[in-house]
């Protein structure tokens, strides 16, 4: 949708928890093509607009890995090769980024990141349809001594993905009408009994719960108390280019709150008396539930549920 017709969707829960006992799979189903028509409508810019580069930012657990690599699998059903490189390889060595008053580096800030490069990196693709990208090794936290080729051919794309994608430090100078911005966003807010039963900041919140706590083994109770810092870190770095997006891409489904209560509820159930665990726990009782064998698997809920 296009950013300037964009408002907030409202789902109520009484809907959903009845399309999914009258045909289960019909409704896991337009929830995955209301998402994949925004991914083909992307695709489909990028292409009648000619662009060469997609920047692609959005707020945590949004869903961005997983829709770089959506729209880039329909640009190449349009012919236009296309591959994605993610910002986190243009982090500054850890000792050289600035502090911040608490003594910590300041690893959110864009001031984390080698913008002089990103932006040499960007405008070698625009101008010569080439150039040579650094990697980053997290284990040392240094830039690697080895870069890589990237060639571009006519037809090609580079998807740049990252918190920062959309900062106008990020594409200062560079050849903006080659230059296409999404905004992945969770734009959904649910309601029950018409009052506003969970916001489109806790969907994410239990993305990232379970994210966590598959792939880097944090505790649910960790992730619950760093979430008011993260969420204070993209008011200040994420949010204010929000308004700089070609397009806002909405990637809540209509089933997730079911599905989240499917995965979430037995392990709330364990850690009783975390006051936010307990809100979940409130809100799952009048939720059905969606089993995840049954959601597709390049679903953009899998970047969660995994498999």
């Amino acid at each position: 949708m296009q950013i300037e017709k964009q408002e907030r969707i409202r789902i109520n829960v009484e809907d959903i928890n009845r399309k999914n006992s009258e045909n289960i799979y019909r409704f896991i189903s337009r929830g995955e093509e209301a998402y994949n028509e925004q991914v083909v409508e992307i695709a489909e810019n990028v292409k009648m607009q000619d662009k060469r580069i997609v920047l692609i930012t959005g707020p945590s657990s949004a869903g961005k890995t997983t829709s770089s690599a959506r729209i880039c699998e329909e640009l190449e059903r349009l012919n236009l090769n296309s591959f994605v490189i993610n910002m986190d390889d243009f982090f500054r060595d850890l000792d050289t980024v600035p502090l911040l008053p608490n003594g910590e580096r300041d690893m959110e800030g864009i001031v984390a990141l080698d913008t002089e490069t990103i932006r040499k990196c960007l405008n070698d693709i625009l101008t010569f349809g080439k150039t040579m990208l650094p990697q980053f090794d997290f284990k040392t936290h240094k830039r690697k001594l080895d870069w890589v080729e990237c060639s571009l051919k006519n037809n090609e794309v580079v998807i740049l993905e990252g918190i920062h994608a959309l900062n106008p430090e990020i594409s200062l100078g560079l050849d903006e009408s080659k230059i296409y911005k999404v905004y992945v966003h969770c734009n959904t807010d649910f309601y029950y009994e018409n009052k506003l039963f969970l916001q489109a900041r806790e969907l994410r919140l239990l993305r990232r719960i379970m994210r966590d706590e598959r792939e880097r083994h944090v505790p649910i109770e960790e992730t619950l108390a760093v979430w008011k810092n993260v969420c204070e870190g993209e008011d200040k770095n994420i949010r204010p280019f929000k308004k700089n997006a070609d397009y806002l891409l909405n990637s809540t489904l209509f089933y997730e709150p079911l599905l989240y209560k499917n995965e979430l509820l037995d392990k709330f159930e364990k850690i009783k008396g975390n006051e936010k665990v307990n809100y979940f726990l409130e809100k799952f009782k009048v939720l059905s539930v969606v089993d995840k064998n049954l959601i597709p698997k390049l679903s953009v809920v899998r970047e969660f549920i995994g498999n």
